[in-house]
C-alpha cells in the first residue's frame, strides 16, 4: 500500500507551515515516503556551501500505515540511544495528522542550528 495522495497533499502543507518564512533559508521540514511509511525530516543547508550544495536531512519521526491494524496509523520516534531502532508510540490513530499533532511542538522547538 502506498501513502494516499490526499495525505501527501496535506503533509506538504503541514511541513511548510511548521517553519516560518524568516527561517526557510536555514531550516525546512520535509518528508519522504517509502511504501506506506512516511518519514518526517528536518532539513538544513550545508554549513560550507562551497563544498557542496546538498541540504542535510535528519529523520525526526515516522508514520506507518497498517501497522499492526489495517486502516490505522502508528507513530514511531527514534530510539534514545545512538543507532537505536524506531520506537512505536501508543496509541495508533485513524488520521495520521492526529499523531503529528503530538510531536508538532517538539519539531518547532528544534529551531535553527
Amino acid at each position: 500500500m502506498s501513502v494516499p495522495e490526499e495525505v501527501r497533499t496535506r503533509l506538504a502543507t503541514w511541513c511548510s507551515e511548521l517553519v516560518g518564512d524568516h527561517e526557510q533559508g536555514r531550516r525546512r521540514i520535509g518528508y519522504t515516503t517509502t511504501g506506506s511509511t512516511i518519514t518526517i525530516l528536518d532539513r538544513r543547508p550545508p554549513t560550507f556551501p562551497e563544498l557542496g550544495a546538498a541540504w542535510s536531512s535528519t529523520a525526526l519521526a515516522q508514520l506507518r500505515a497498517d501497522t499492526p491494524e489495517p486502516g490505522r496509523w502508528s507513530l514511531f520516534l527514534p530510539g534514545r540511544e545512538q543507532n537505536a531502532r524506531w520506537e512505536r508510540q501508543e496509541p495508533a490513530a485513524d488520521d495520521p495528522f492526529v499523531l503529528l499533532e503530538r510531536i508538532e511542538g517538539a519539531i518547532r522547538s528544534v529551531g535553527p542550528g
